[in-house]
Parts: C-alpha cells; structure tokens; sequence
C-alpha cells in the first residue's frame, strides 16, 4: 500500500491563498551565505503505515567487518538479517534478507545466490524458485542489508500455513551459507483490520472539504468486506463530521487498503480544537480488529481560532569543500500547517517553497546545504488550516 504522499509538498496547498509574508526572526541569522541541494527533513515527519507489516525475528548485532587474508571472496561472510520471517501468501514476493560483511578488493560483482532447502511448501505451486540471485557492486554496494526476492504463487486452495527453508551463499566462495526460515500464511484465511494510524489531524476550515481517513486489512484480500465504526466526541465536533455517529467503510475485492472521506461542515463558532475517538465494531466474517489500530483519534481544529505564529529557529554550520548547511525549527499547531520559503535574490524575491511544516507536538525539522557563494534567506508564512489529513 502505499502512503498518502504528493509529489511536491506543496501540491494541491496554495489553493486560494495570499501569500502573507511572516518574518520569522528579523536577525543576521535568517540571511544566509549559502547554495540549493535538495530538502531533508529529519525524523517527525511521520507517515501513516503502507503494507501491512510482517512479523520478521531479527538476527543478533552484525559482528562488524571479517578481515580478509587474500582480500577476495574468502574475506566475505554473509549474515542473515531476518532469519525466521512469516509472510502472506497474497504478498507479491518472500525478501530474503542479507548483509554480506567483510573486506574486498576484488573488481567483480559479489553474486549471493538463493535456493530451497526443504519445507512443506512447493516450488511452482507456492513461489517461484530457479537460480534467484542478487548481484552487488564491488565498490559501494556491500555491508548494506539488501534481499533477493521469491516470487509467490497465489492458489485457490486452503492449504493452511506452510514452512520453506531458504539457503543463501556468495557464488564462488566456500565460506558457510546462511539460511532462512520462511512461513507462508494462508491467505484465504479471515485477517484483521484496523486504521493505518492511531491519531489523524484536520481543520475544518481545509480546502479539501473532508477528513480523509484510512483503514487496512491484512491476509484474505479477495473477498468484499464492510467494517462499522462508531465516533464519540464533544457534539460539536461530531456536527463538524456531519453529526452522524455510525458510519462503515467497504473493501472491494482487491482491495487491502481504503480511503474513507468523511464530510467537514465549517461552521463559523470558535470552539477551539477538538478531539474524535473512532472505533472499530467487531467485524463479520471472522475478521478481527487488529490490536493497537482497532481505534483512533481525530484531532478537529477550529479555523476561526488560529494558533499565532511561532519564530523559525536557524542554525549554520560548515560542511567543508565550500558548502554550508542550515538546520531550521519551528512549531505548528495541530490542525494547521506553514509554509517555509526561501530566496536567492533578496528580500524581493521571487520566494520558492520549500517545505511545509505539519502541526505535531513537537518541533519540525529541516535541513538544507548550499555553495558558500549565494546569498540565501527563509521565511515561513502564518498557519494556515491543513488541507490533508494527516496522520502522527
């Protein structure tokens, strides 16, 4: 599945507005000397579940680097970074996890090569398997986890769950293989459901005109499904969600994820902002709630009472060869977004977007390098009400 994430952050947000200048902090410390790499922002920015995930075993600590006496193959072993994972059978592939560890001075791709050991599953019937590898540059391409991937072969058969013991080793070496424990879980079985995330946050003033939440289901996709969940809230936070208390949602088949849009009415009393608990009813058909996303928060703010702007904290450092970098912060109040620009050309602009921060209950981060050699500025506007609802 995949996340609700715009190409652009700044895609489908400046609907309809003015560009309001804010100056964040009117010192030396907002103009700096400095030129553009592309935007990063540090961890914060959450986003809401893909996938549901697999239960995977981790393996112990990476012992580090093997020392090679030849510096060829000999020095390289491989570890197994999952070796016990348990996966759908409806998942498009089984990712057999590696990291190969060691020194090497050879030119030559390191080549690891897959095969089945033994198990209750078939190949041809349940994966496919002939001689699947991964090939790894010499150079920059090792002691990083990577995988080699199965393909899985969907059935119509309840056949329950099944084992299938996997055996990887770097082709030409002799040093000992790593294995890997495999349970394919049937996925004609009922599976669980729950929300992608435990909290969503909206303004009811967003452009967008809805909450959009979403909800995922695990295993058997390939049936139809309908969940009911319940909303508990302050009355007057239910009449911004339409008043209504009880609503459902409905898997197609296919489907193993949904996006259910739930009605804003912006109303024109300033009520603050406002909490929504949304609860999964027990699900037909042998389904369960999934634990820990069986219910959820919706975080309501109120347009007609913004949060003041908070200043733009900035940070400059050296990164050497002529670069510098920035780190920047501010805080957002949930229900609200802002909007960080920068500028090359002075305070005249033309001002380009840059990021935009999401309320959350901490600080946003985001990071920027430049050549020493322009002349750069910041400035985030004042919070405007978030057009998406966004998960944290």
């Amino acid at each position: 599945m995949k996340t609700q994430q715009p190409t652009s952050p700044f895609k489908g947000r400046e609907r309809g507005r003015a560009c309001r200048p804010f100056w964040a902090v009117l010192t030396a410390s907002a103009i700096l000397a400095l030129a553009p790499l592309p935007a990063q922002v540090i961890p914060g920015r959450e986003s809401a579940p893909g996938n549901p995930p697999e239960r995977v075993e981790p393996a112990p600590e990476a012992p580090g680097l093997v020392p090679g006496g030849d510096g060829g193959l000999q020095g390289l072993t491989l570890q197994a970074d999952y070796p016990k994972l348990e996966i759908a059978e409806n998942r498009a592939y089984i990712p057999l996890f590696f990291t190969v560890l060691g020194t090497y001075t050879g030119t030559n791709d390191v080549v690891v090569q897959a095969r089945f050991i033994s198990g209750t599953a078939t190949p041809g019937a349940d994966f496919e398997l002939g001689e699947p590898e991964r090939s790894l540059p010499a150079q920059g391409g090792l002691t990083t986890m990577t995988w080699i991937p199965v393909p899985t072969l969907l059935d119509e058969v309840n056949e329950g769950d099944e084992t299938a013991l996997f055996e990887l080793s770097i082709v030409g070496s002799t040093n000992a293989p790593v294995r890997i424990e495999v349970t394919l879980i049937e996925d004609s079985n009922p599976g669980e459901v729950g929300f992608v995330s435990s909290r969503f946050q909206i303004n009811e003033g967003s452009t967008n005109g809805y909450a959009q939440i979403r909800l995922w289901r695990t295993l058997n996709t390939r049936q139809a499904a309908t969940v009911a969940y319940r909303l508990e809230g302050p009355a007057a936070a239910l009449a911004v969600l339409g008043g209504q208390t009880r609503r459902t949602a409905s898997f197609q088949p296919g489907d193993s994820q949904i996006f259910v849009q739930i009605p804003l009415v912006n109303d024109t009393t300033a009520q603050g902002t406002q909490d929504v608990t949304l609860t999964l009813e027990p699900a037909e058909g042998g389904m369960k709630l999934m634990k820990g996303y069986e219910s959820s928060v919706l975080t309501l703010a109120d347009d007609e009472t913004p949060s003041p702007a908070e200043p733009l904290t900035i940070s400059e450092y050296d990164n050497g060869g002529g670069q510098r970098g920035v780190m920047m912060s501010t805080r957002v109040a949930r229900g609200y977004q802002v909007r960080l620009e920068s500028s090359d050309t002075g305070a005249a602009g033309p001002w380009r977007p840059y990021w935009i921060f999401e309320g959350a209950d901490t600080e946003r981060y985001a990071f920027d390098s430049f050549d020493s050699s322009v002349m750069r500025m910041y400035r985030i506007l004042p919070p405007e009400p978030l057009d998406l609802t966004f998960p944290w």
